[in-house]
């Protein structure tokens, strides 16, 4: 799993000055979907990586279809667990993206851990006494990879530090809304 986190992010840094002319990754065509990497004998998509092996060959939000056919010779090299943790280590060059770091297989499950962590702290807002949970947007687009809804707020109120704020959420008994906030697309850049 390390080491495909870690192709995925190479492949979106490396190929970064593709998008430099864009003001959106969105406004690069097949970015994600295009062949971009070989790794042995085989070229990889970033989706192909993704949603590919990392996910467990599931569509990606918006489509119906695995990116890899049944009998694909990559999906010999998908990890045996999916974790959701997978989702705040993968870089996308834009600002509502994780960071962009380097992944250890020794320390995998420490890292992702850590990068969900600061995702959260960093894009989670509780509200109105705890009725109100203000998510990213890449909470809603991967619901599924969290449980639904309820799989969510658990995920996310289990990394909250404040005990005030997960008590008020926990005396809810799950009568808890969410909203997602917008994703922003736009590219990180030097000023």
């Amino acid at each position: 799993m390390a080491f495909w986190i870690n192709v995925f992010n190479a492949g979106v840094l490396r190929d970064a000055a593709e998008l430099a002319g864009a003001s959106s990754v969105r406004q690069v065509q097949a970015f994600f979907e295009r062949p971009r990497l070989r790794i042995g004998p085989h070229h990889y998509s970033l989706d192909d990586i993704e949603h590919g092996l990392l996910r467990g060959n599931v569509a990606k939000p918006g489509r119906t279809r695995a990116p890899m056919e049944r009998g694909d010779p990559r999906l010999e090299s998908m990890p045996i667990v999916f974790d959701e943790r997978v989702h705040f280590a993968l870089y996308s060059a834009c600002r509502s993206s994780p960071p962009l770091r380097t992944y250890l297989y020794g320390w995998l499950d420490r890292q992702l851990e850590e990068a969900a962590a600061a995702y959260v702290r960093g894009g989670v807002r509780v509200e109105k006494q705890g009725a109100l949970i203000v998510v990213p947007r890449l909470f809603q687009w991967f619901a599924q990879d969290f449980g639904g809804e309820s799989g969510i707020v658990e995920f996310v109120v289990a990394r909250i530090e404040d005990e005030a704020i997960v008590d008020m959420v926990d005396k809810r008994l799950g009568r808890v809304k969410l909203h997602y906030t917008e994703f922003d697309w736009s590219l990180n850049r030097r000023e």
